[in-house]
């Protein structure tokens, strides 16, 4: 392959489909995937695990897919051991860094797959990139190739693994009974109704919801960057929930809610809107607990300079505009509030407090969690 091809016929087709046949593959499903359901009969046909991002829409109940690849590949055994020959990787890379560097020190040939074109590839290992569909495309591979020829050991494992990790990660963050910023996440997208729009937040969101969200069907999974970049998120979130017109749900960090708060100007009094906007307030930027300043910068002047905590209301700012404000406090009650708003219809806001110290302790007994369950 030249390092950008584009599917001009069926040669493209039948080059993937004989590279890939009868090899130990994996697929990664970022965002930008208009035909999932082509991804996973590809990895039906192949017997290829499928890293799939929430936003590709291949994050579903389904034989190939593997939810919590971030959480399993933290653990160096299991990485080495699940080192494919092969990688599929389709549309926008995932948020995971564990992901990216496992992808990068593979010894393995990656392809790539956009539909038009963007090179994601920071590490230079694709060893060439098509533009195209990556599902359409990986309905065509698919059918070019035998009904199944891949080896369904290496898919067993992943699929053993992920299991135990799921498991894992419910004991372990079920056992809180203070909302945590991994379990909102995980409870709000299982809240969103059939046929809903999720709207997520870049920074932490975005990754837990990646690393922790179980797979789910009929909803459509939104986010503007990926990982960066916290301007226009309410408003993108309203811009989703008019045009979809179907109920919507937004997970949004304070700090991003602070800065877009004026994006809900006039919402309330939209008839056709049904927006439900999940706050996650532990007053500040979380994120920035995770970095190493977090530990090497005196408190003081870390809180000044990094956690930037604000003190506002955030439920007496959205009641401004006119949005009906569910304030919860336990974990267990952001699921009901989440639906019981998007029963209701209009523009509500659940207004969640974390503790955005306590939160880097709860990911890491999470990923302590699923090391020990996969031994």
């Amino acid at each position: 392959f030249a390092p950008t091809e584009a599917v001009g016929g069926d040669e493209t087709v039948e080059a993937l489909a004989a590279g890939f046949d009868g090899q130990v593959g994996v697929i990664v499903a970022g965002g930008g995937i208009a035909d999932p359901a082509g991804v996973l009969a590809l990895a039906e046909r192949l017997q290829w695990p499928v890293l799939a991002d929430a936003r590709s829409g291949c994050r579903v109940p389904h034989p190939c897919v593997v939810a919590h690849a971030d959480a399993l590949l933290r653990h160096e055994p299991f990485a080495e051991a699940a080192a494919p020959a092969v990688v599929l990787r389709l549309g926008a890379p995932l948020a995971s860094k564990v992901v990216g560097r496992w992808l990068a020190g593979l010894d393995a040939w990656q392809v790539g797959v956009e539909a038009d074109g963007t090179l994601y590839d920071p590490d230079r290992t694709l060893a060439s990139l098509v533009a195209a569909e990556p599902g359409g495309l990986c309905r065509h591979v698919a059918a070019a190739l035998p009904s199944v020829v891949g080896d369904s050991r290496a898919l067993a494992r992943w699929i053993r693994a992920d299991a135990n990790a799921a498991e894992a990660l419910a004991a372990t963050l079920g056992a809180h009974p203070e909302p945590t910023d991994p379990q909102v996440a995980r409870d709000t997208l299982a809240a969103v109704v059939d046929g809903g729009h999720l709207v997520v937040s870049s920074s932490m969101p975005v990754r837990d919801l990646e690393w922790y969200g179980r797979p789910r069907a009929e909803v459509t999974v939104h986010a503007n960057r990926g990982a960066n970049g916290i301007d226009g998120v309410v408003a993108t979130a309203v811009g989703v929930a008019l045009g979809a017109g179907r109920p919507t749900v937004l997970i949004i960090g304070d700090v991003a809610f602070l800065h877009d708060s004026n994006g809900l100007l006039g919402a309330a009094a939209r008839p056709d809107l049904d927006l439900t906007v999940v706050v996650v307030d532990n007053d500040g930027g979380g994120i920035f607990e995770f970095l190493p300043q977090a530990t090497v910068v005196d408190r003081d002047r870390f809180e000044r300079v990094f956690g930037t905590p604000h003190g506002v209301d955030l439920g007496a700012l959205a009641a401004v505009h006119g949005a009906t404000v569910h304030r919860v406090t336990t974990a267990g009650a952001v699921g009901p509030a989440v639906l019981a708003a998007q029963e209701a219809g209009g523009l509500h806001v659940v207004h969640v407090r974390t503790d955005r110290r306590a939160n880097v302790a709860v990911h890491d007994a999470a990923h302590a969690a699923v090391a020990t369950a996969l031994g």
